[in-house]
């Protein structure tokens, strides 16, 4: 029985006809088993990239000191150029910030302009990506409590990244103490004799009521040193070639230029800064300018020595001595932390830096102290020998301002591990462009792979 099942399912076997194979079957195997590697392949590219631009955009970081102890807020004991791909302020708006600073080491061919702040609660460090250049301490201010960043007639509000143009405009000369009020000049203009003249400086709140009218017209009033508001705000004095002028504030509508109520002379000196006025209100710190024979750097004999003046009659205040800044390219008082005390900001010249004489007939810019190289925040003492140094900038940084409030009343906070916010909208358009270079040959592969099945099936 099983001998002749065998032979009738041989016998069917042989009269089947034989399997057709296509010729390209294993082609076509080859060709499904790459179109999926590719599928593939790009698929994992989109997914990886995707979760790269996710970690990239994350949200950074934020430093809470633990519960009970508060973090102060403060100037970081050290500073850290920001690298390229740190978010702008408008961006990622920072918080009140402690410092403003630019120099070399942040600029380049491409964003002349580019400067930096930071936090004054922790080392949080974000960017302003200008076209021209507005040095930090210069032309472009911060300040006192630094909520505000102020430069070419735009106030920067760091804590919500708005951007309010001033009616005032004109260059920035200073910050009152209390920040509520402006002092700011008139563009430069160029008049008969080859030199250029400020017409007018002007204070003005922060919400832009004018506040004052001072006629100038004689002289460049550079931006810098040459203008200080009182602590009460109700005084200004103003450099105006080598005097010092004083007008009072809020006497008048500000609808009308009007003169100085009073001045006095120099002799070759500075005013001493945007922290000019002593805490009373009454006294005056001035610049005295000198030589030094055996200076710190050779080639750079400027010396400063600060000095006071009584402001109702410009005569010198009798005390001990404030220390000689030898080899100093420029002194800046911030504010005082008591009548014997200045806070001060001094540029710190490079080795090839050459001493200039001040002009006061030629408007030049963007305006900063030529031959710096650092700057250092010091504490200037009566009687002292020698200033106390507080911070000096890293290489590369040489323009430096900084919140006066927090530099006069809070030590130094210890720095922290920067953070530098998500990343630059610059690199967030690579990174999109990235993509879609990758996306779009795996999508097209993908299509191709398809349609061959498709065309072969």
């Amino acid at each position: 029985m099983s001998r002749e099942l065998g032979g009738a399912l041989r016998e069917l076997a042989e009269r089947i006809p034989p399997a057709a194979v296509p010729e390209d079957l294993f082609d076509r195997a080859r060709a499904r088993h790459r179109g999926r590697l590719v599928a593939a392949a790009g698929a994992f590219a989109v997914v990886l990239l995707l979760l790269a631009i996710g970690y990239l955009v994350r949200p950074a970081p934020v430093h809470v000191a633990p519960a009970g102890r508060p973090a102060a807020p403060g100037l970081p004991s050290r500073l850290v150029v920001p690298p390229a791909r740190t978010a702008t302020a408008g961006q990622s708006p920072p918080g009140a910030a402690a410092m403003l600073f630019g120099g070399p080491a942040l600029r380049d061919g491409w964003r002349e302009g580019r400067m930096a702040v930071v936090a004054a609660d922790a080392d949080r460090y974000r960017v302003f990506d200008e076209a021209t250049a507005s040095p930090p301490g210069f032309e472009a201010l911060l300040s006192p409590d630094g909520r505000y960043a102020w430069w070419g007639g735009e106030l920067h509000d760091l804590t919500s990244g708005d951007v309010r143009r001033l009616g005032a405009g004109g260059q920035p000369l200073a910050f009152a103490p209390a920040g509520d009020r402006i002092v700011h000049a008139t563009e430069p203009t160029f008049v008969d004799g080859g030199h250029y003249v400020t017409d007018e400086v002007g204070v003005s709140g922060v919400d832009g009521r004018r506040l004052l009218r001072l006629r100038v017209g004689t002289a460049w009033v550079p931006p810098g040193n040459s203008a200080a508001v009182s602590p009460p705000g109700d005084r200004l004095a103003l450099q105006v070639r080598d005097e010092v002028w004083l007008a009072p504030i809020g006497t008048s509508d500000g609808t009308g230029p009007v003169g100085p109520q009073a001045r006095f002379g120099l002799s070759g000196g500075r005013l001493a800064g945007p922290g000019a006025w002593l805490p009373d209100g009454r006294t005056l710190a001035v610049l005295d300018r000198s030589t030094c024979v055996d200076c710190p750097v050779a080639g750079y004999p400027r010396t400063w020595r600060l000095a006071l003046r009584d402001a109702a009659t410009g005569h010198p205040v009798a005390g001990p001595a404030f220390p000689e800044l030898r080899s100093t390219t420029f002194v800046q008082v911030v504010g005082w932390r008591s009548p014997e005390v200045a806070v001060a900001l001094v540029g710190v010249p490079g080795p090839d830096a050459r001493d200039r004489p001040d002009g006061y007939d030629q408007a030049w810019g963007p305006y900063h102290e030529p031959g710096t190289a650092a700057v250092r925040l010091v504490l200037l003492r009566r009687g002292a020998a020698q200033p106390e140094v507080l911070f000096e900038t890293p290489p590369g940084v040489s323009e430096l301002g900084v919140a006066a409030g927090l530099a006069v009343s809070a030590p130094l906070r210890p720095a922290g591990r920067p953070s530098y916010g998500p990343p630059h909208p610059y690199y967030l358009a690579g990174a999109g462009c990235l993509l879609v270079a990758l996306a779009v040959p795996a999508v097209l592969l993908l299509r191709r792979w398809r349609q061959r099945r498709r065309a072969r099936g």
